[in-house]
């Protein structure tokens, strides 16, 4: 029997099905792997990914905080690539900087997302 991926390799599959110009929040990325109140979490596993190399990438651009901000703390480098990779997929960011959460979250259907799910924890590896 394989072992259960890890939290962080269940965060980075889950991502990766985001499709471009669409986004999820911490906290939804948490709920939808079934760990409610984890949105900190996601985002310790999404700031690894500056520590780590993984593969295939990780769009982590498509990761924001329930306002539809950007919230990276520390690297206006990082939060200006972020911003400039959502535009690139058409993403629209508001006056306040922020964007619709209502028009670009990525809502897959129950049916969808235990298919994802089921596909990330028998393939996702270990570590990661």
């Amino acid at each position: 029997m394989q072992p259960f991926p890890s939290f962080n390799a269940q965060v980075y599959a889950l991502v990766r099905c985001i499709p471009p110009g669409k986004v999820l929040s911490y906290g939804r990325v948490a709920e939808m792997l079934g760990v409610p109140h984890g949105a900190r979490e996601v985002g310790w596993a999404l700031s690894a990914l500056k520590h780590t190399r993984v593969e295939p990438p990780v769009p982590w651009h498509r990761v924001l905080n329930a306002q539809g901000r950007i919230s990276i703390k520390g690297s206006p480098e990082a939060a200006f690539e972020q911003r400039a990779r959502l535009e690139a997929e058409g993403v629209v960011f508001d006056e306040r900087d922020a964007l619709d959460m209502s028009r670009y979250q990525w809502n897959p259907s129950p049916p969808e997302l235990a298919a994802l799910l089921a596909q990330i924890r028998s393939t996702a590896p270990g570590n990661g």
